[in-house]
């Protein structure tokens, strides 16, 4: 994934980004050629060795054929950005204000590892409604039945080799006209997730930008004021 230097997250807010998430599409590639299954799965704790994922796919869903390389892609927030909410330049401006799109994407590249063990299967099910449903347990199932049908299912593990990040939040624009068009957004309702990751993650960046622009002019002023 081409990711510019204003756009690229660090690795470990990217992870952390993924695991708020919690669903991806694990693409692979084997005999079938390329194939994609949109999962969801579980970022297990670290335990000294690489982060994994956990989850399951149908047995008849022959993608869990390609063990091997992986990727896993988790899609963030995302807003279309009308010119309209972009507050009007004053003056000349080099860049022309146009339609973008807004948005956060995570690309987990690993190694797909596939499970038959029904304790293996059953712990990861365990796991995946642990962390997605707040009051549902596998025993409401009933659990004997769940157990049943484990069979149908193949466990996979996603070893995780490299996080790549992008948050393309227009980290171009001004903090005070970034600041407007997040504003916007939250309070016509369209996108307030895509509003509250441009303040959290693109204005510091822009904020660091200003800063160096100010600081570069103060020293030019300072160069160009007359001795004694």
């Amino acid at each position: 994934m081409y990711v510019a230097e204003q756009f690229s997250m660090p690795s470990d807010e990217a992870l952390r980004q993924a695991d708020v998430r919690g669903v991806g599409d694990l693409v692979t590639h084997g005999e079938r050629g390329l194939d994609v299954t949109m999962l969801p799965f579980v970022l297990l704790d670290e335990d000294g060795g690489p982060r994994r994922l956990t989850t399951h796919m149908a047995r008849t869903n022959l993608q869990w054929h390609d063990e091997g390389p992986a990727m896993m892609v988790v899609h963030g927030p995302d807003a279309y950005i009308s010119p309209e909410v972009v507050p009007p330049s004053h003056g000349p401006s080099r860049i022309p204000t146009v339609p973008t799109w807004n948005y956060l994407v995570v690309h987990l590249v690993g190694r797909l590892v596939t499970h038959h063990d029904d304790a293996w299967k059953l712990q990861s099910l365990y796991d995946l409604t642990s962390r997605h449903e707040p009051n549902w347990r596998l025993e409401n199932g009933p659990l004997e039945a769940i157990e049943r049908m484990l069979p149908a299912i193949v466990g996979i593990e996603f070893i995780i080799d490299d996080v790549i990040g992008k948050a393309k939040l227009s980290q171009n624009k001004s903090s005070s006209d970034l600041e407007a068009m997040a504003t916007q957004l939250a309070a016509s309702g369209h996108s307030p997730e895509t509003a509250e990751v441009m303040r959290r993650l693109a204005l510091p960046y822009i904020a660091a930008r200003e800063e160096r622009v100010r600081q570069a002019r103060e020293l030019g002023i300072r160069r160009q004021k007359p001795q004694g």
